[in-house]
């Protein structure tokens, strides 16, 4: 994290807490009656865990953006899930496993492919435990339901960041924030 301007670091830090606003209504307060009332709903909700990661390093190209993004998201949300701060580690696994496919190619390259490829496997890997927090009578076509709609949700909420981080470059505000390469 040395190596973060602070701008980059308090952008982090905005879009987290704007994240864990985003999560907090359907994850945080409702989260209990959501899963067992609508358990399909629930997951098609699961890809806004991706949000603020994806938007983040749509943005920015650096390392740890993803992971300190949804740290702060899970920061915001734990007090207030059923869940308590376990929270926090979820939504910073999330990051985590966002930052993997970007780490492998040194974040040097930030194909637009990567981005869809990587949050889709991470939405299917996601459902798994998200699907086991589903009533034990939840008929066994909802439960395998989950695994495409998790991964769809996450590649559905991929684009939603990252049309929105191409609107926030459009404006300038964003200026600054990308790691520019060094040449050689």
């Amino acid at each position: 994290m040395k190596n973060l301007p602070t701008r980059v670091l308090l952008t982090c830090a905005a879009i987290g807490v704007a994240n864990g606003i985003l999560l907090l209504p359907i994850f945080g307060i409702f989260s209990s009656a959501a899963i067992a009332a609508a358990p399909l709903v629930y997951t098609v909700l699961l890809g806004f865990w991706f949000f603020g990661g994806v938007l983040m390093q749509t943005l920015t190209h650096r390392p740890g953006v993803a992971l300190l993004t949804t740290f702060i998201a899970g920061l915001v949300i734990g007090p207030f899930t059923p869940y308590g701060f376990s929270t926090v580690l979820s939504t910073a696994t999330v990051g985590l496993c966002q930052e993997l496919p970007f780490l492998a190619t040194l974040y040097r390259k930030w194909p637009t492919w990567l981005f869809y490829v990587a949050n889709g496997l991470i939405g299917l890997a996601y459902a798994f435990p998200a699907q086991a927090i589903f009533a034990a009578d939840t008929p066994d076509a909802v439960r395998l339901a989950v695994y495409p709609l998790a991964a769809a949700s996450a590649v559905a909420t991929t684009w939603i960041a990252r049309a929105a981080a191409k609107q926030l470059d459009r404006t300038g505000v964003t200026r600054g924030l990308r790691r520019e390469r060094a040449t050689a």
